[in-house]
């Protein structure tokens, strides 16, 4: 039997295996960014800058990622460890993670909050680097959208879980009351799921021997040849750029969506009580529709094309987005919300694929993949600092204006990708 038959055979129980590591990083982040810090943010600083000292932090993930994860990436696609070369260094970064997340919930000010995240931060992108190269070394071109479907499902349902475990533990706090004492207490839940699913992955990624790599000349050299790659088969940096303002478009909404449901309604917010408990709610409206949606993408990628699908998520973001922008109570934020969830469906399992797809070498896929997060974390973190000043300066619905515009420029730039990549096939060989 050859392999991808095999894979294909078993493929439900070992596309949930390999995905086990993604659902402990998505809880990680989904509790962070869309509870814990929109609360904790705004008790340690003026009000006037909450939106664009929440940026602040978010931001600098941006610049940890572009350093740390194609750094960590390109490492296991190098190194020769008798446990493999992607397991030891995931663990080693969840390791560091652990105090990091006791320094998070125990820091008494800004500074060192945001210090505190910095170091989070790297430690969650040394594990993360690695993991990146899992699909394209596991998974065969024809079963990768089915992949990427369910690498999506455990994202979604880690962020929404995450979310809503997070939200949970701060709204047990009286009406009026501090929500603090109960952040702490959500941050070591946190790590203890991070931890169960980081032991869970270790003995669910059963690694394979590596492809020999040609000898490793020095970093400038290696940089030299990855620039290279890119500049001959662009397709890939181009669909990167689609993906990184897509990214800011979601996550303009997902990382104030709280200030907005509890914001005055003056500045445009909708003054809702319980807004944490709400906003996971919203969330799960996004989130619950992407599930429903994500694994039958990915089979329709595989059979249909991963472009079309990229472009559909996107036309619906823009959509949703504007319609968001007229919303004047909370039921009509969480159907808006539900048409937001199809298109993130149809993008999680498509856009993954297709980037494995385009990777320029893929002897080196932990790098690549690596640099295609880099479109994640930085429209997290450029949508979060752009959309923060945003709001400080006009209000909530600029948010929302945000979302439209990144949504809109995404869907501006795949017909370029497609362009790239046929000129691509058609090229002589080199």
């Amino acid at each position: 039997m050859s392999r991808g038959a095999e894979i294909a055979r078993r493929s439900a129980f070992f596309l949930v295996r390999i995905s086990l590591f993604w659902f402990g990083l998505s809880f990680l982040w989904g509790g962070m960014n869309i509870q814990l810090l929109p609360t904790r943010v705004p008790e340690l600083v003026d009000d006037e800058i909450k939106g664009t000292a929440i940026g602040a932090i978010v931001v600098v993930g941006l610049i940890v990622a572009i350093l740390v994860q194609p750094m960590a990436g390109a490492f296991s696609d190098r190194v020769r460890m008798r446990w493999g070369r992607r397991r030891p260094i995931m663990a080693a970064g969840i390791a560091a993670a652990m105090p990091c997340l006791l320094f998070v919930a125990y820091a008494p000010n800004y500074g060192l909050l945001f210090v505190a995240m910095v170091l989070l931060q790297i430690a969650a992108n040394i594990a993360h680097g690695p993991y990146q190269g899992v699909i394209p070394d596991q998974v065969p071109t024809d079963s990768r959208g089915r992949a990427s479907g369910f690498f999506g499902l455990a994202n979604l349902m880690g962020t929404l879980v995450g979310a809503g475990v997070a939200g949970a533990w701060l709204s047990m706090a009286a009406e009026g009351q501090d929500p603090n004492p109960f952040f702490a207490p959500a941050l070591l839940t946190i790590m203890v799921v991070l931890a169960v699913f980081s032991i869970a992955a270790w003995f669910a990624v059963r690694e394979q021997r590596p492809p020999e790599q040609a000898p490793f000349e020095g970093v400038l050299r290696e940089v030299r040849t990855r620039l290279g790659e890119l500049t001959q088969r662009s397709a890939f940096a181009w669909l990167m750029l689609s993906r990184l303002l897509y990214f800011m478009g979601l996550q303009a909404m997902d990382n104030f969506i709280q200030l907005f449901l509890k914001g005055d309604q003056v500045d445009g917010g909708l003054a809702e009580s319980d807004a944490e408990f709400k906003t996971t709610i919203v969330l799960a409206a996004v989130l619950l529709t992407a599930l429903i949606t994500t694994v039958p993408a990915g089979w329709l990628a595989d059979r249909y094309g991963k472009l079309r699908l990229v472009a559909a998520a996107a036309a619906l973001g823009l959509i949703a987005a504007a319609v968001l922008m007229t919303s004047q109570s909370f039921v009509q934020v969480v159907i808006f919300a539900a048409v937001l969830g199809v298109g993130v469906g149809l993008f999680t399992a498509a856009d993954w694929a297709v980037a494995i797809d385009l990777i320029p070498d893929q002897r080196a896929p932990g790098l690549y993949m690596g640099l295609s997060n880099v479109a994640t974390a930085g429209g997290d973190g450029l949508a979060t600092l752009s959309a923060g000043i945003a709001l400080d300066l006009f209000g909530y619905r600029a948010v929302f204006a945000m979302m439209a515009i990144f949504f809109g420029l995404s869907l501006v730039v795949l017909p370029v990708v497609r362009a790239r990549l046929a000129a691509a096939q058609a090229a002589p060989p080199t």
